[in-house]
């Protein structure tokens, strides 16, 4: 699933250290992006492995979404550690044991100070902030509600929290208090085999005046038996797609940090 750049790593050939998520081996892989060559950077069994991130002296932290745990590695990898497990981390859904889509803690990433590591609850509608001192996890607290299948998340240097909400498939942008400021894309149906816009966004990274988002465009039904709004568009896809919008929050006539 998830998938970054090490921002401190190189590998023996000086190439940069590409780190992606095995959901089904339970694995970090260290990868070679120009080979694909790739060995085990972290083993973490038994559990639903999804989206990384890092701080500033290079230790790594994944989310685990059925087990509401994040994990940690030291920047070289090896045995991770339970950072940080909490109730709010896990998912009861609506309503109650109903969760949909049946995922806990998903996105994650560090405010700019790194005082705060900010995770998305897919299930739950939420994000939570954990709070972060040196190098231990404080207190969980429910940061903002109601992002329907808060996915993806990224904060940027104005510590604005932009959050893929994949079952209203838009962009919600929220400030440091968690008040929306903008709610950005939108689906316009599937032409010729491809979603137009955003169907099931998943995850945002952003590159220059530009966020570039995939659309997972995922019919959930197989995996819940229950049916979501997009379930009969998500299963006409046939090419799976990666949509940008700028990097701007409506009304500032700059990008937005």
């Amino acid at each position: 699933l998830g998938l970054a750049f090490h921002p401190t790593n190189r590998l023996a050939n000086g190439r940069r250290q590409l780190l992606v998520i095995d959901f089904g081996a339970g694995n970090v892989l260290s990868v070679d992006p120009m080979t694909g060559a790739a060995t085990v950077f972290a083993e973490i069994k038994g559990g639903g492995l999804n989206a990384l991130t890092f701080d500033a002296k290079g230790n790594v932290y994944i989310s685990d979404s059925f087990r509401g745990v994040i994990w940690r590695t030291k920047p070289a990898g090896g045995d991770a550690v339970a950072w940080k497990s909490d109730p709010l981390l896990q998912t009861v859904g609506f309503p109650p044991l109903v969760s949909f889509p049946p995922f806990g803690a998903n996105g994650v990433d560090f405010n700019h100070d790194e005082s705060a590591l900010f995770v998305a609850n897919t299930g739950n509608d939420t994000v939570v902030r954990i709070a972060k001192v040196g190098d231990s996890a404080g207190d969980a607290t429910v940061f903002t509600n109601s992002i329907n299948g808060a996915d993806g998340l990224l904060v940027d240097r104005d510590d604005n929290v932009w959050v893929c909400a994949n079952q209203s498939d838009e962009i919600v942008v929220t400030d440091k208090t968690g008040k929306v400021v903008a709610k950005l894309g939108d689906f316009d149906g599937v032409r010729d085999g491809s979603p137009v816009g955003l169907l099931f966004p998943a995850s945002l990274v952003r590159r220059g005046e530009w966020i570039y988002i995939t659309n997972l465009s995922l019919d959930l039904r197989p995996i819940t038996g229950q049916q979501s709004v997009d379930s009969q568009w998500a299963a006409r896809v046939k090419t799976h797609t990666i949509s940008r919008i700028r990097f701007r929050i409506p009304g500032n006539s700059r990008d937005a940090d």
